[in-house]
This record gives C-alpha cells, structure tokens and sequence, in this order.
C-alpha cells in the first residue's frame, strides 16, 4: 500500500491532522458550544428581568399617581357628579358674592378614563369678589380646570362692576368612589410669595384703568408709582421682580410683573420699554407662559415665575 516509510508518514500526519480537526469540532460541538448558549441565554435574561423591573416601577409610578388624584375626583356616575360639582360651584359663587348663573352641560365620556364635566358660570361682579372666586377655584384639590374665561366691563370704563364668562370642566374618574361633598378651598395651597392672591391683588389695581404706562409718540414706558421709601442700594430689585401674569387684552397680550418686595405691579405690551431703576429693556414679545425682553441688544427670554434676574443669569450663561 505504502512504497516507503515517507509515504506512511506522511498518511499518518494528514490522519492526525483529520482526527483532530474532527476532534475539535466535536469538543466544542459537545462541550463549549452549549455553554455559550447558556451564557447567552442567562445575559438575555437578565436584561429582559431588568427591563421589565424598569416597567414594574413605571407601573408602581403611575399607581401612586393615580391613586394620589382619585381621592380628588368627582364620583364616577356622571349624573352624580354634576350635581355634587353644581352644588359646590354655587357655593363659591355664594361666597364670592357673584351675582351668577351657573350652567351644567352633558358630560363627555373619556374612552378608559371616566367622564369630563363641562360647566358654564356668568357673573356681574366686581374685581375683588372675581379674584376670591378664582383663588378659591384654584385652591381646592379637585380635579377641574377652566377652558375659557372672559372679564369686560360692558363698555362702561367708569363702573367698578365686571361681567365674567368662565367654561370649566371637572372629571370624573370611571373607578373614584363615590362622595356626598367636595372639599372647601385649602387656603395654605394660596401659600406662595411670587404668587398674591387675585383677590387682594385685584383690590389694588384694575387692568381697565392701566395707570402704570406714561403715554408719548415713543416707546411706552411702565413706571413705578412713587409710594414707598427707594430701596437700599444693595438690595437687586430685579431679583424680587417676577413675571406673574400673560393675558389677552384688548386685541393684544399683557405682560404683568409683581414686586413681592414692593408690593407693586408692572403691566407692559409689545414695543414697550420696561424700565426698573438701572434697568431698561424692550418688549420684543408676549407668548401665553413667557415674554422677550432686548437690554442692551442682547435678548432673553423671562417665564412665568421667574424673577428678570433669573432670566438674565441664565441667558448670560
């Protein structure tokens, strides 16, 4: 078969190199192949283990918020829940002192959720009672909101009296337990030092008599009216002015600022100069939760809430 010892060594190194080819296939065919697998397996689970402890927690998130906001919700039968939120909407506007009609609509159903409670109030009152009415809607944890809400004077510029039109909605939730009342107003939820009251700050001013703007064929310019000793030299008086207010007047958007260190309101619109001790700046525009300001030629950008000095540092940055 072989002629000569060459040949054979050579059949026996080609059967050895065959044999342990052969060999290692089987090896790990046999023995570290499936120990891959499990390795991979365990690293699939253990990812999918991680990921659904991630859903688990963002499903315990959402329950505690949900059972944080039912205990505010009205009943769930919606025809309950109208006349629970009827009766205590005529109970604000009782201790309001509006003269108003309050005016169920049909509720909406919300697919999953319950059903949204839409309600109409007109009123003749004036700014002050407005504000205890609005600060007693927003310091009572139910859950409502107001849609819409319009304050004329009727044409009438001399009458302190105001006719308002506010639509707002409640919602029931389909699984809230049921309920024979609703929680007066918390007055501590009023608690806020850039925030007063509407009620006392309507009581000082009203935006039907603006008399914070000087008129001139230029820019017109927001002054503070004289009333009260000029603060320390130290004190940053941008640092206590604060963007409380955007609202819709007259055809255009008014930007209202309040100094909690003052105790004064600042009401400025469009290409207005705002003018506060050293500072003076242009009003470029007025957005429903902001208003841009130009000082200097250098804009920013002032949200509800925050004081110019906030604004100003974090642009600077």
């Amino acid at each position: 078969m072989f002629r000569n010892r060459r040949e054979k060594m050579l059949a026996l190194s080609l059967g050895a190199f065959v044999a342990c080819s052969w060999g290692y296939d089987a090896v790990d065919s046999l023995l570290f192949q499936p120990v891959t697998n499990t390795r991979v397996k365990v690293q699939a689970a253990a990812a999918k283990h991680r990921q659904l402890e991630l859903d688990f927690q963002l499903v315990e998130h959402a329950q505690r918020n949900l059972n944080a906001v039912r205990d505010q919700s009205l009943p769930g039968e919606p025809k309950i829940a109208t006349l629970l939120y009827q009766d205590w909407l005529l109970e604000r506007v009782d201790d309001a002192g509006l003269d108003a009609v309050v005016t169920p609509n049909r509720a909406v159903a919300e697919e999953g959720v319950g059903h949204r409670i839409p309600f109409t109030v007109q009123a003749t009152a004036n700014l002050r009672q407005i504000g205890k009415f609005l600060d007693d809607f927003y310091s009572t944890p139910v859950l409502h909101r107001i849609t819409f809400l319009t304050i004329n004077n009727g044409g009438n510029s001399a009458s302190t009296s105001r006719k308002i039109t506010v639509t707002l909605e409640a919602l029931a939730l389909s699984d809230a337990p049921y309920r024979e009342t609703l929680p007066a107003p918390d007055r501590s939820l009023r608690a806020h030092p850039s925030r007063p009251k509407l009620e006392n700050y309507f009581a000082r001013r009203d935006p039907f008599r603006r008399t914070t703007v000087t008129p001139s064929r230029g820019p017109v310019i927001a002054i503070q009216q004289p009333s009260e000793p000029v603060a320390a030299p130290q004190i940053d008086s941008l640092k206590t002015i604060r963007l409380v207010a955007s609202i819709w007047q007259s055809g255009q958007r008014e930007a209202w600022f309040f100094d909690s260190r003052t105790d004064r309101e600042f009401i400025v619109t469009i290409g207005e100069q705002l003018k506060v001790a050293d500072y003076s700046a242009r009003v470029t525009s007025i957005d429903s939760d902001s208003i841009t300001l130009v000082s200097n030629d250098q804009p920013h950008t002032t949200r509800l809430g925050q004081t110019l000095r906030e604004s100003i540092t974090s642009h600077s940055r």
